[in-house]
């Protein structure tokens, strides 16, 4: 049974202006057509940042890789956030690593947006990581390691291209709701593309 829409205006009426920020830039991906002339009615009554709603207009697009590269190039000439350089372009990665302790085994998938030397590292790290001590958890760590370590390798094949590779086109899609909405605000741009351990 839907919600009509007296309901839903409520609901967002009692959020809070983190809640709505967040509804528009990361979570509105589906939601039905009226729901957003709501949302728009809540960012101009509040006065909010009125690029909010095209953030949440945003995630429910389809978009051609074309379009996704356009996207992806305002995070690609941001410093790196791990070494701070910005003579090259960023580009992603995964590092998959795998930690084994006789019959406790745990993997990790981790992406990265950083410059092309930094993701080289953080693969590395990974693979170096998962070929110490990936393999002493039975039978986990045995079939798992050579997996992520292949993995590893092959990520860094990716990490030196031209144009965004793939983690960074599914990145960019991802989080294509803050893209929109502070596509011209590199302080934010550049909060989002921070490691999630630093």
């Amino acid at each position: 049974m839907e919600l009509d829409i007296d309901n839903i205006s409520e609901y967002y009426t009692r959020m809070s202006d983190q809640e709505l920020i967040r509804v528009s830039t990361q979570d509105a991906s589906g939601l039905r057509p009226e729901v957003f002339e709501i949302i728009e009615n809540e960012i101009k009554k509040r006065n909010l940042n009125p690029n909010l709603i095209n953030g949440a207009l945003a995630q429910n697009k389809k978009y051609t890789t074309e379009e996704l590269e356009k996207y992806s190039e305002k995070l690609r000439k941001l410093p790196c956030p791990i070494c701070g350089q910005t003579e090259q372009k960023l580009n992603g990665t995964i590092a998959h690593s795998v930690k084994s302790f006789l019959i406790f085994t745990t993997f990790k998938t981790e992406p990265f947006i950083a410059c092309p030397q930094c993701l080289d590292k953080k693969n590395n790290q990974a693979l170096i990581s998962s070929a110490i001590l990936g393999w002493w958890g039975i039978p986990w760590g045995l079939l798992k390691t050579p997996a992520y370590i292949f993995r590893n390798i092959t990520a860094k094949k990716q990490n030196h291209l031209d144009n965004s590779n793939e983690t960074m086109l599914s990145f960019t899609l991802s989080n294509i709701g803050v893209l929109e909405t502070y596509g011209n605000d590199n302080t934010k741009l550049t909060m989002l593309i921070q490691p999630k351990d630093q």
